[in-house]
């Protein structure tokens, strides 16, 4: 029964670190997949091009709205990111 215990603790710990990991954007690459919502053919998440704050994005240089984060998924090891543009429309990106 220790055994398992000690099996388990690095397992939960891992996993609850991989849920916040998988929300963050920063330094990451995102290419446009399909869906309605387009808002751009590459986002680029850095401190020259985009950032991400309250779920909203922005440009680096203009502070300007260019969309809204819906949902970012797991399928397969790979991060989705899905994205409403300012019309409403969800599109889907792949991290590249």
């Amino acid at each position: 029964m220790k055994n398992l215990i000690l099996f388990l603790i690095p397992i939960i710990f891992f996993s609850c670190n991989s849920e916040k990991e998988r929300n963050n954007l920063e330094n990451s690459i995102w290419k446009f997949s399909d869906g309605p919502g387009y808002v751009s053919d590459v986002m680029v998440f850095n401190k020259e091009y985009l950032y991400e704050k309250n779920d909203s994005i922005y440009w680096h240089k203009t502070d300007s709205l260019v969309g809204v984060i819906d949902t970012i998924t797991l399928h397969y090891g790979e991060r989705r990111l899905y994205v409403k543009d300012l019309k409403g429309n969800v599109g889907r990106y792949c991290e590249q």
